[in-house]
């Protein structure tokens, strides 16, 4: 049975952090894969329309390239409807049985995830990796399996994307291989 944690976001664009991040989460757990899953339109992001799916694709394969025990699963850019953490774990875990599943998140999310749709589908489904800033308290959840994981980065994609908007080189934070694609292929 292989360890796989699942890593949702917009990526919009990926950055040194969320890798940092998703590493701390892989070995912390002994994870044998973190599969970036780039969603379609996230129901808590409502406030801007993501860059294009196919986009964000290209920008993980250029910043995870080199990486091995990184995948990126697109499930969810299938899909024309908002993306719900639980029908993606679902789906996943009816096409590729056999995986012990674990949904990493930030602590600001597992405080927030009675808010979301179904959860408790989630909780059947995957344990929770929670990366927690330091000095932040997470509290455990009845019929919730936590991994509570200390760590963070200084990384911001609304600061990347204000520095790419404002036309500026050498981004910190952001891979110079996405940098280069988003400059020759701009939004």
């Amino acid at each position: 049975m292989r360890k796989i944690g699942i890593f949702g976001g917009s990526f919009d664009p990926i950055h040194e952090g969320h890798i940092h991040l998703a590493n701390l989460a892989r070995t912390s757990a002994g994870l044998d894969e973190v599969w970036f899953l780039p969603c379609h339109i996230s129901p808590h992001k409502k406030d801007r329309p993501p860059t294009p799916g196919e986009t964000r694709v290209k920008w993980l394969e250029l910043a995870l390239a080199d990486i091995p025990w990184a995948k990126i699963e697109p499930v969810e850019l299938r899909s024309e409807s908002p993306s719900y953490s639980w029908h993606t774990l679902q789906t996943l875990y009816e096409e590729y049985p056999g995986n012990e599943w674990f949904w990493i998140m930030g602590g600001d999310q597992w405080t927030a995830l009675h808010t979301w749709s179904k959860p408790e589908i989630l909780a059947n489904l995957a344990s929770f990796i929670v990366l927690a800033r330091d000095g932040s308290v997470i509290e455990e959840r009845p019929g919730f399996r936590l991994h509570l994981v200390h760590g963070e980065h200084p990384a911001s994609s609304t600061e990347i994307r204000r520095a790419l908007e404002a036309g500026e080189k050498g981004i910190p934070f952001l891979d110079p291989a996405v940098e280069l694609e988003i400059s020759q292929h701009p939004l």
